[in-house]
């Protein structure tokens, strides 16, 4: 089998940054392979990525050693129209992928440049469409779509080309998980049928970890292992911290003592457990989700409301929601379903077109929202609208020079968050410079000082690796905000944070119910290890 993709001794250093982002990396990759990549955010993924795309040093500058070659030729002789030809890269942030106002010019665009026949654009403009899903999309501006609509698109434009090399940094961080579903089973079907090699970093694992003939796990920079999916799962029995990058089943059962061939699917898993049954009895049993918490006062109430975006129909159709002190909310919901225009509703960002609503018992008002920051936060699906400033630490300096507190306080504030949210070694850089995680967590220090009476997040794990949305479960607790809504499309980390599900379908609220009520009715938004013991145990 031919090298699709070679990497000898490379080494990356960001400007200004004070540590390596790669350090002495080889990888071989053969044509046709699935490879993952694992690591906490900052370990050097997105770089990795960045480096055989060309993005660096050429675009983000610092400082390179090593070599790449993709088929045989290194990369420094490729002209930039060959390298994008060959390689196809999918970013963290489709928000800086989309240039073009409207779905149909962005689908093209790269064709475009690369000078491709009209009839032939024409052609991939329709498979592209079919294959993810975007017939629906083709006329609208990508101003109107949602982030999940336009990752699709972002993917879609990224293949349109036919690259043999395809590099995906989180391509289901914005999809719910119906389509995020689709979309790694079609990268997966062009990979076993067309051979197009594949690289993927993403941390929720339970989508991918099964499709892989590969992991490289970084840690720091480098990469600490290289092997098959099986071999790693026995690696992490060795390696304890390696065990959170494993799929929540098979983590499961490995903390149940588990040993052997450990399954990687839930599928599998079913016959290890009935197994494991037969032959220890009751030892593994079901999860234990937390309860609902009893209702407290009356924070915030909304009722028979529309709401929506100029020029558009409402998104939001005859919703009613009340909000209490205690609540621990995830809002679920399709991507399109309008849980991102009901967070701006309630944060002040758009206005209501017909319906009631309050605040503590009052009728809210236009005065309410001059200062609403001190009751309601906010953090947008987008943490790039959230910087100002040169540097992460001028950042939160900036965020707590806006609260009445004293110098000493203000350091002890900024020293305390800098290192909860593992933003001390990254404080002199550029918040551009950061990876996508990181950038997400600086955007929740801009958020948490104010200490509203209620929190909104929009999609907060994004970009985060399980140790990190163990901290910000931490965090939410500590900071004893009395109520917290989060919107997300990771199932997993809403079944470890909430004691209130909520599920959107267009612009309609269709569930509202503890964790353990939604999660065992539906298909959709159930997390593995609820799969599991229903597979195994029937309904309970």
């Amino acid at each position: 089998m031919s090298i699709s993709l070679s990497i000898e001794q490379l080494s990356y250093r960001y400007p200004q940054a004070e540590t390596m982002s790669l350090t002495d990396s080889n990888v071989s990759v053969n044509q046709g392979e699935f490879v993952l990549l694992l690591g906490a955010s900052g370990s050097g993924k997105s770089t990795f990525l960045r480096a055989i795309n060309g993005l660096v040093p050429r675009f983000y500058g610092g400082s390179i050693a090593g070599q790449i070659k993709l088929n045989g030729q290194p990369l420094e002789a490729l002209s930039q129209r060959d390298l994008v030809r060959r390689t196809g890269f999918l970013q963290q942030d489709p928000e800086r992928q989309l240039i073009l106002q409207t779905v149909e010019r962005e689908l093209v665009f790269g064709l475009e440049n690369l000078a491709f026949p009209q009839a032939e654009m024409n052609s991939r403009l329709a498979e592209m469409s079919q294959l993810f899903g975007l017939n629906e999309q083709i006329g609208k501006k990508t101003a109107e779509l949602s982030g999940g609509e336009k990752q699709r698109i972002a993917l879609a434009s990224t293949l349109a080309p036919y690259p043999g090399l395809l590099l995906l940094d989180e391509p289901t961080s914005q999809l719910d998980p119906v389509h995020a579903e689709d979309v790694l089973q079609t990268v997966r079907r062009l990979n076993e049928e067309w051979g197009l090699t594949v690289l993927i970093s993403e941390h929720r694992i339970e989508r991918c970890f099964h499709l892989a003939d590969r992991i490289l796990l970084f840690e720091a920079g480098r990469i600490a292992f290289n092997g098959t999916p099986d071999e790693f799962v026995k690696a992490t029995l060795a390696h304890a911290k390696w065990q959170l990058f494993l799929p929540p089943v098979t983590r499961h059962l490995i903390e149940f003592g588990m040993e052997g061939n450990l399954p990687l699917t839930v599928k599998a898993a079913r016959a290890f457990v009935a197994n494991a049954t037969d032959h220890f009895g009751h030892h593994v049993v079901s999860s234990n989700p937390q309860q609902t918490d009893e209702k407290q006062r009356v924070l915030y109430k909304v009722q028979r409301i529309k709401a929506g975006y100029p020029d558009q129909e409402s998104v939001l159709s005859d919703l009613s929601l009340t909000i209490h002190s205690g609540d621990r909310i995830a809002l679920l919901g399709e991507n399109g379903a309008g849980k991102s225009t009901l967070a701006k509703l309630m944060c002040g960002a758009i206005e209501k077109r017909a319906g009631e609503m309050s605040w503590e018992q009052r009728p809210i008002g236009q005065g309410f929202w001059e200062d609403s920051w001190k009751r309601i936060g906010y953090l947008s699906q987008n943490p790039n609208d959230y910087f100002l400033h040169d540097t992460v630490e001028g950042e939160i300096d900036f965020t707590l020079a806006q609260l009445s507190l004293t110098s000493e306080e203000r350091e002890r504030q900024k020293t305390e968050l800098l290192n909860r949210l593992g933003l001390f070694d990254y404080r002199n850089r550029h918040p551009h410079d950061l990876s996508g995680g990181e950038k997400q967590r600086l955007a929740l220090a801009l958020v948490v000082p104010a200490r509203p009476t209620f929190l909104i997040l929009d999609e907060p794990t994004r970009g985060l690796d399980a140790e990190q949305k163990r901290t910000l479960i931490e965090l939410l607790t500590e900071l004893e905000i009395p109520a917290v809504m989060i919107i997300t499309h990771d199932v997993e980390f809403a079944a470890q944070f909430a004691n209130r599900v909520l599920v959107l379908h267009r612009g309609k609220l269709v569930a509202d119910d503890a964790p353990e009520h939604v999660f065992r009715r539906s298909f959709a938004y159930m997390p593995q290890v609820y799969k599991l013991y229903r597979s195994a145990n029937g309904d309970t």
